[in-house]
């Protein structure tokens, strides 16, 4: 019987062990163009939970609802041209009411200096990149900000 015991005791340590060590974090991706968003979550999905949306309306209401019920958002990928007329500028402003999330702002198109200057200081974003961005690129930029 100890024997049984025993290995039961294995298969949960081993099972709650594997658990904790296969845990993800949580990245947000925001874009709505459907291409590139698929083309980042098959990029990240290997190393991170995905949660995807399409607009800014979304993200923020997704944002709100997940951290409300104390899931924790590792950081936000968001687009800064949306369709829908929210600019990525506004919902990184809405996430910062919520928390202190990291976001990575990313455009087609270039962006005001001042603008980025004034996200950053503000601590709105973390970052801010010109699409198109390589997978490794993206990766190495996304592991290094959420260590930090």
């Amino acid at each position: 019987m100890s024997g049984v015991d025993g290995m039961d005791n294995i298969q949960k340590f081993t099972y709650n062990y594997s658990k904790f060590a296969t845990e993800k974090k949580t990245i947000m991706i925001c874009e709505d163009e459907p291409d590139v968003l698929l083309s980042f979550e098959l990029i990240l999905e290997s190393k991170y939970n995905i949660i995807m949306v399409d607009s800014g309306q979304k993200c923020v209401e997704k944002y709100i609802a997940e951290i409300s019920q104390g899931n924790k958002i590792h950081l936000v990928l968001l687009d800064y041209k949306l369709r829908g007329g929210v600019m990525g500028d506004s919902v990184a402003r809405k996430i910062k009411e919520y928390s202190e999330t990291k976001v990575i702002l990313i455009s087609a198109y270039n962006i005001d200096d001042e603008l980025i200057k004034e996200l950053q200081n503000g601590s709105y974003i973390t970052k801010y990149v010109l699409k198109p961005i390589d997978s490794e690129r993206l990766t190495n930029l996304i592991d290094e900000i959420i260590k930090n």
